[in-house]
């Protein structure tokens, strides 16, 4: 069992993608993609996403990068 990090597909022109594309390359991560995930306002400002139904924003792909990573450590000394 792996955590799961939730994206909005039209959220990834603001730049989730990017987000998306690194965590597809882990093995120890279950990524997916909606349509929508309900957050429109959200949606249209800043990359964001859900990480075991935790949303997560940042400013910038690279932090919201950033704190997926965190988060997926934080799960790894939880739950194995």
């Amino acid at each position: 069992m792996f955590p799961l990090v939730e994206f909005c597909e039209t959220n990834l022109a603001e730049g989730s993608q990017v987000v998306m594309d690194a965590l597809e390359s882990l093995e120890d991560v279950d990524v997916m993609m909606y349509s929508c995930l309900s957050e429109c306002t959200l949606c249209a400002q800043k990359p964001f996403c859900f990480f075991e139904g935790e949303r997560l924003a940042a400013e910038t792909p690279a932090q919201l990068l950033h704190l997926v990573k965190d988060k997926l450590v934080e799960w790894h000394e939880e739950y194995l």
